[in-house]
């Protein structure tokens, strides 16, 4: 039984098949692309039981790859992989059988699993219905970040959210500073900022978001200016004059 990986970050592909390899016995091969245009040559090449679609890539997207697949006749299963949920209806109009948030979690990939071989028992088509697909998606306007999937070097790294002290961008990156290391991330400090929960993290700066808990000080210059001091890593951050309302009380 193949199974196909399609996602355009190599590091996660990595990630996803190695917990595919280790999770489900059944699959003989885990057969990993990185872009939807791949997944469409190679799946006339094999015969692949299931493909996992990443929905967020250049180019051709995972829901338009699931689209062109269908109509070249794949009967296959598809489970939708993504870090935002609101691509929801679409995935489902595509007759997913599963949706998984990144970062993903081996307990829940193992649902999922599990899901694919009830299908495969059954004779007839096996679709989430709406209250299934609740109890297994966050509710929106509620799901807050817990753990992230980062990169440092050729790793991918899962760092709990309540370990990082700051996140900082820097070129078409942002650093995920904790006091084991930096780590690299591809969300932007806008999309953090929509997705972190306010109380626990304050954007400081265009660029910085700080995890509040983890300031040991704040120091205010002569002539204004605050500079934010973080527990374990030895870093004062720059506080720019549009946030500086979120330290004058203190």
């Amino acid at each position: 039984m193949n199974v196909m990986v399609v996602d355009d970050e190599p590091l996660l592909r990595f990630h996803l098949q190695k917990l595919l390899t280790d999770l489900w016995d059944e699959a003989e091969q885990v057969i990993c692309v990185g872009s939807g245009v791949e997944a469409v040559e190679r799946i006339n090449e094999v015969d692949v039981h299931t493909v996992f679609l990443d929905i967020k890539m250049p180019g051709m997207s995972g829901v338009e790859t699931a689209g062109v697949l269908r109509d070249m006749g794949f009967s296959g299963n598809l489970v939708f992989v993504t870090a935002y949920d609101q691509h929801a209806v679409e995935a489902f109009e595509h007759e997913a059988v599963d949706y998984l948030l990144k970062p993903v979690h081996g307990d829940r990939l193992y649902q999922c699993i599990e899901r694919l071989r009830k299908r495969d028992e059954r004779t007839v088509k096996y679709e989430l219905d709406a209250e299934q697909f609740k109890r297994l998606m966050p509710v929106a306007g509620s799901s807050e970040l817990r753990w992230i999937n980062a990169t440092r070097g050729q790793q991918v790294h899962v760092i709990r959210l309540d370990d990082v002290c700051c996140f900082i961008a820097e070129d078409k990156y942002t650093t995920v500073v904790t006091e084991n290391g930096e780590f690299l991330i591809r969300k932007t400090i806008k999309e953090l900022t929509e997705t972190l929960d306010g109380d626990q993290f304050w954007r400081i700066h265009r660029a910085i978001i700080v995890q509040v808990g983890r300031i040991s000080r704040v120091e205010r210059d002569e002539e204004g200016h605050y500079e934010v001091f973080m527990d374990g890593i030895g870093r004062r951050l720059p506080v720019s004059r549009s946030n500086a309302h979120l330290f004058k009380q203190m």
